[in-house]
């Protein structure tokens, strides 16, 4: 498995069975993906290759926009507001 994929999800069925698998967040959607043993990497989805970051199948060929890019617009858009209003 590559370095990339470091996240690790526990499923609990119904009966108390436990089945952990390998997972990974999209960089740009946030997304968890879970990685089926031994299945092909472009499945996945790829590597963005501006952020450097693992993006899962929606996310891939929509452009650069990682998920804290997103973060820091609706940070700006809420100063922006507040000084608009005055809340300052």
């Amino acid at each position: 498995m590559r370095k990339a994929l470091t996240g690790l999800g526990t499923l609990i069925g119904p009966y108390g069975e436990i089945t952990e698998m390998p997972t990974f967040t999209c960089g740009h959607c946030q997304n968890i993906r879970r990685v089926q043993p031994m299945c092909d990497p472009a499945d996945l989805g790829g590597l963005c290759k501006i952020c450097m970051q693992v993006v899962c199948e929606q996310c891939v060929g929509k452009g650069c926009d990682p998920f804290e890019k997103k973060l820091e617009r609706q940070e700006a858009r809420g100063r922006a507001r507040r000084w608009i209003e005055g809340v300052i």
